[in-house]
């Protein structure tokens, strides 16, 4: 069996000992965040989550107008679909 307790353990020092070697930094990596579009690091309270890059900012506001309209055809197809169900079941209780 694999004692579970010692492979964290082992882990653990593993990533220690990599994290504290790395260009001389210290062991803690500041929390940050990646910019959806090029993965640049940004601030955590960059809210929507891109950098300042307009390249960015455009394609981050194309991307969201184009999820709202897939959001909105997959209720109105969902809607199609579901309404000819519904009302043979309103027909039949009455």
């Amino acid at each position: 069996m694999v004692d579970a307790k010692k492979v964290k353990d082992m882990v653990a020092k593993k990533t220690n000992k990599f994290m504290g070697n790395l260009n001389g930094t210290s062991s803690k990596i500041q929390p940050h965040k990646h910019c959806r579009i090029c993965h640049a690091t940004i601030p955590l309270a960059a809210d929507p989550r891109v950098c300042t890059s307009d390249e960015c900012i455009d394609k981050n506001e194309r991307d969201e107008k184009n999820q709202r309209t897939v959001r909105i055809l997959m209720f109105v197809f969902f809607g199609l679909f579901a309404a000819p169900y519904l009302l043979s079941l309103a027909m039949q209780v009455f």
